[in-house]
């Protein structure tokens, strides 16, 4: 399910409203565990790391799971890799008010808990900080309105980053005073921010609209930002920052809709694709994205077309992307939503695949 104001190569809202739009963040740090790489001192470059081999070896958690609302679609997952759990969340097909239902589930997919949140996002990335058993904290973008509705150009979005604690059976606004919220500093930044955590280097990737190029992406040591927030001046900026390529850049099509992105080492990760028109008709392509960090413009340093799923899934739509700290190393998860449209209404299901062979 598409977001409303996403495009995966350029901007859906105008250069004109991009340019109206600015606003700004900060965030949290992850607990546990030591970096498989050095540390790095904040700087232009991130130290050298292994990346994933698209094409490589994999397998998946499950297939076809229901989650604990069965008539909203998955849009993003991520992991707390301590407890063995995945947080989803889910939108209400056609939905424009940013309310959410996060599921949370154990790695077969069984459902565990479920939370409602208002007024936060479409739910296209999350993030999970590991913190005590079944209560991470929850890094989703908030502020879920149109900054500027007298122009008919211009859709709701997200503007800040909110940090709150996730809570099994929990009923959060975005308003609520628990809701820690981060307003993003950052020269270049417009609008839509959109966060994921590497669990093996303590860091934050974001993902965002920009003055400079429609989409950007920088990196952040989560310590960092716990205490100084996003921000891209002394003595604590980005370690990374580059532009996003558009989708021509890419070698994907404007219907190769944006769908997710992580962070491992020096490298980001993106999902694209998009839904067939029908559940009976055949999948559409999705591509699975490496982009290095320490490159810029419009450098691309792997695309694979993944086919995970393409003959099961009935309306296979790429839903969501992130790294799962395994104990038998990491793993780039990336997910799919099902639909099933013999019942009424319509229901959704959930996938999720994975790869794990590094280079």
């Amino acid at each position: 399910m598409r977001e409303r104001t996403e495009d995966s190569g350029a901007s859906a809202v105008s250069r004109r409203t991009l340019l109206r739009t600015g606003t700004g963040i900060a965030a949290a740090a992850v607990s546990g565990g030591l970096s498989v790489f050095a540390a790095q001192p904040a700087s232009a470059v991130v130290g050298t790391s292994q990346r994933f081999v698209l094409g490589g070896a994999g397998g998946n958690f499950f297939v076809n799971a229901p989650l604990h609302q069965p008539y909203w679609a998955m849009q993003s997952f991520a992991f707390d890799h301590v407890f063995g759990h995945i947080y989803y969340v889910q939108t209400k097909v056609g939905s424009a008010n940013g309310d959410l239902w996060v599921t949370r589930t154990d790695m077969t997919g069984q459902i565990l808990g479920a939370m409602a949140i208002h007024g936060f996002d479409h739910g296209s990335n999350i993030a999970i900080e590991p913190d005590t058993y079944g209560s991470p904290y929850m890094w989703v973008p908030g502020d879920w309105r149109n900054l500027h509705p007298e122009d008919p150009d211009s859709k709701p979005n997200s503007h800040t980053i909110a940090r709150f604690k996730y809570v099994d059976g929990g009923d959060l606004s975005y308003a609520d005073s628990a809701v820690r919220k981060f307003i993003i500093h950052l020269s270049d930044f417009v609008d839509c921010p959109r966060p994921a955590i590497d669990p093996y280097n303590n860091r934050i990737l974001l993902r965002y609209m920009g003055t400079t190029t429609p989409w950007r992406l920088a990196l952040f040591d989560l310590p960092s930002v716990l205490s100084k927030g996003f921000v891209d001046d002394t003595p604590l900026p980005r370690l990374a920052a580059r532009e996003l390529p558009s989708n021509s850049d890419i070698g994907l099509t404007d219907d190769d809709e944006f769908q997710g992105v992580t962070a491992y080492g020096q490298y980001a990760y993106l999902l694209y694709g998009g839904p067939p028109d029908k559940t009976t008709d055949p999948a559409k392509p999705s591509y699975l994205v490496t982009l290095d960090m320490n490159d810029g413009g419009k450098s691309v340093r792997d695309i694979f077309q993944t086919h995970a799923g393409d003959t099961v899934l009935p309306g296979r739509e790429p839903q969501g992307i992130a790294v799962y700290r395994s104990s038998s190393g990491p793993q780039l998860a990336f997910g799919f939503s099902s639909k099933y449209d013999s019942d009424d209404p319509v229901q959704f299901r959930s996938t999720i695949f994975y790869k794990s062979d590094l280079t």
